[in-house]
This record gives C-alpha cells, structure tokens and sequence, in this order.
C-alpha cells in the first residue's frame, strides 16, 4: 500500500525530479498561446517528438507545482488546449490538486492522480476517470483516510516519462471518446487494439503492494511489434492482447502480460489465459508473457498446462522481447 508524501522539502525535491525526466525528451522549445481564446497567455512549452508530448510547467509559489500537459507537435504562435494536468500541492494533502506523490514499503516514489480531470465539456470529469480509465491503480493511506487512486508511474525509472505520456494518451482518449458519445460508459468497436483497454479497473479490496508501472508500456510495445510485423492484433474487456487468424475473425493466440513478479500474481494470470483459451472458438495459444529473470522458472510448469512462456527484457528505455521472432506470429 502507498503513503501520501505531505513534506513540504519532499514534494519539491519530487517536483524537480519529475520536471527532469521530460527535460531529458525535449526536441525544442515552442511558444504558444495556452489556454483557449478567451483566456490564454504565452508560454514556451517543450516538445518531445519520442514521446508525442508537449509539457509546460510552473511554480506557484506556497500552492503548487503545476505541469498541462498535450499530444501532438504544436504549431508556433498557435492556441494550444490543454489534455491533461499534473499538479502538486506545495505542501500537506490537498484533495482539490488531482496529482500527489506516494511512497511504497520499499520507499519508492510513484506519481499517482485522484481521477480529477477537466476539459470544460459535459460528462468529462472524476467519475468518467473512475468508470473507465483502465491502468494501475493502488490503495494509498491519504491522511486519515484510505483512498484509490491511479499510478501515473514510478519516479526516478529510466522509463517514467513514458509513463507518463502513457497517462496522458489515455486521458486524451478518454476525453475524445466522451465528445463522441453521449453515453459516460464508452464503448469501442469489436477486432481492434486500444491503450484504453490495458491495464485494471479499480478493484474493491486494498492490496499491499501494487502491481510494475510498466504494464502498459509492455503491452503496448507487444501489440506495436506485432502489428508493424503484419499481424492482425486486437483487445477486448478479458483480453489485453490477442492475434487475429488471418483473413478469419478467429482468435490465433492470447497474451497475457505479468509485469507483478509475486507468484499469486503469475498464477491469477496463467489461470485466466486458460480460462479464456478454453472458452474460445479454436482454442487458441496461450502465451504468459514474464521478465526475463522468472521466464525459466515457469516455463516447465506452464508447459504442462498448455500455457506457453515468453520472456522480455527491459533495458533503459527499451523493452525487448526474446522469443517473438521465434514464435511463428510474426513474419521474418
């Protein structure tokens, strides 16, 4: 379970790290009138083609420390709507700024956001967050109270600014989603891949410890790969990640990522992926994707069960998959 940070030294030695892990993307500075037309100023925001984002942060001295965050390279001089912010109190725990730094057992620093989210259109706000976004989420002790809240990601890894750009990915469609929609559950069309279907719905029971930030970013790098490498690829609300037979709406292969190395969690994993093969039209592959260090030891086991095993690797920024090329999905 997390612990909000509240100290005040903290926070801003937090808020300086968080600020640094994008510095380290940025292509260029380009100014921009921020806001919307009726109220906006000038401001220099940076841009990182790698991760399709731009951010602008500032300091408010005793209130916050405030980053907006948007998609796309922005045009100079040009209007630029804000997707999605990240802010933080200066101090203590305030429940009105969406964003806050939590520590784990470990003593690790994760950034998490309560679900308040803006935009100014009807039905965009905490309760289509809460009813939708699927990703980390964790428990966390918020004062002298105990709160869910969403893991935007792992302070101070190598791959926190993906992270982070994966957050904001989501929210972008989500609030895209909405203006398209007059339903708050949205709803996506059948035999595609969408990064609103990775990751967890809130759960009910508060858990020790919370599932590897970077789930997402596996998934998604998984389903780049074999979608540049021609496979028909595909995510439902039971699967995170499937294969298409080609030219056939039958399902080939279902992954499953682990990126929790607790063996409850492997196990809950390997389970469901049976469960699913067994249930479907063809009884497709079962493939239990695990970091490379616990590969070997459920390899054998899973074998046996008709649950195949592959590795991947994470280096810095990059996430490598061993066995893909190997495995008959994708073309050489």
């Amino acid at each position: 379970m997390l612990k909000v940070v509240e100290d005040e030294k903290l926070i801003a030695r937090y808020a300086r790290l968080f600020t640094k892990s994008f510095r380290l993307f940025a292509d260029e500075k380009i100014r921009v009138k921020l806001g919307h037309q009726g109220a906006n100023f000038d401001a220099n925001v940076a841009w990182s083609k790698k991760l399709n984002l731009w951010i602008y942060s500032q300091v408010t001295r005793g209130v916050r420390y405030g980053n907006v965050f948007g998609r796309d390279k922005p045009v100079a001089a040009g209007y630029l709507a804000i997707t999605a912010e990240i802010n933080f109190p200066w101090e203590g725990i305030d429940r009105k700024t969406a964003a806050a730094f939590a520590r784990d057992r470990q003593n690790r620093i994760y950034v998490i956001h309560r679900g308040k989210i803006g935009g100014g259109k009807k039905g965009v706000g905490k309760s289509l967050f809460e009813e939708n976004y699927r990703g980390v989420w964790a428990w966390m002790e918020d004062g002298g109270s105990l709160s869910q809240v969403a893991v935007v990601g792992l302070l101070g890894s190598g791959r926190f600014a993906l992270q982070a750009a994966g957050f904001v990915e989501k929210i972008e469609k989500l609030k895209l989603a909405v203006s398209r929609s007059p339903q708050t559950s949205l709803d996506f069309p059948d035999v595609s891949f969408s990064v609103m279907r990775v990751g967890n719905p809130p759960s009910s029971a508060p858990e020790e410890e919370i599932a590897a930030a970077d789930h997402g970013l596996i998934v998604g790098r998984l389903a780049s790969l074999l979608s540049r490498w021609k496979c028909k690829i595909g995510n439902d609300e039971s699967v995170e990640l499937f294969v298409m037979q080609p030219d056939s709406d039958s399902v080939s292969s279902l992954f499953a990522v682990c990126a929790d190395r607790r063996e409850k969690s492997v196990l809950a994993a390997a389970a469901k992926l049976l469960l699913e093969k067994f249930t479907r039209d063809g009884h497709p592959r079962a493939i239990l994707v695990l970091p490379e260090e616990e590969a070997s030891r459920y390899a054998a086991p899973m074998r046996r069960i008709s649950v195949e095993v592959f590795r991947y690797r994470l280096e810095k920024e990059k996430i490598l998959f061993p066995d893909l090329d190997r495995a008959g999905l994708v073309r050489s």
